[in-house]
């Protein structure tokens, strides 16, 4: 019996050692953060009234009901959009879109749009290896319609990210932050 306990220590005692020795490397680390709020600004290209449109969901994932406004855009016009995301579980409300553009050559926003919408979207904003980020674009519209365009926040792993150009929303090197499907209406 008691060589039994006494070995039964000794590989407790080496897994312990072996466990939290100093040359152990560090994981890379990436906390997902909290995106409560997905806000879209839209400034009219030549003149007029900047237009705002959100998701909400201001107790994070579970919960309440989140709330979204549906994007009501003019017909045969352009729009200059700034996306921006907030953590809104916070206080003081934390900016997610600086640590997005902290972190640009990890990250990419993506805007699927269904045919119907007359949405065009174009001119994204690129990381600093020129590869689409996304957090600026332009929207360019049709004629009267209605449809919908998913936004869409993928997260690209490794160090340093393996983001490409051709990559799709869909591609296994990246996951999902944050994807938001909204209503549009062409009027």
């Amino acid at each position: 019996m008691k060589s039994t306990s006494f070995l039964f220590a000794m590989i407790l005692g080496s897994l312990f050692i072996t466990s939290c020795g100093k040359d152990d490397p560090a994981p890379d680390k990436n906390d997902e953060e909290v995106i409560t709020t997905m806000k879209l600004s839209f400034v009219p290209i030549g003149g007029g009234a900047t237009l705002s449109y959100q998701f909400d969901d201001p107790d994070g994932p579970g919960g309440r009901t989140p709330t979204q406004q549906e994007i009501v855009l003019a017909p045969g016009a352009a729009y200059n959009v700034t996306l921006q995301l907030l953590n809104n579980t916070t206080n003081p409300v934390t900016d997610i879109t600086l640590e997005v553009l902290a972190e640009a050559n990890a990250h990419r926003f993506y805007y699927e749009y269904s045919g119907s919408s007359n949405i065009t979207v174009s001119g994204l904003s690129n990381d600093g290896n020129g590869i689409p980020l996304g957090i600026t674009s332009v929207w360019s519209t049709g004629a009267i319609g209605t449809g919908k365009i998913k936004v869409t926040l993928r997260h690209y792993a490794g160090t340093p990210p393996d983001k490409a150009a051709g990559d799709l929303v869909n591609s296994p090197k990246s996951a999902t932050d944050v994807a938001v499907e909204f209503n549009t209406r062409i009027q």
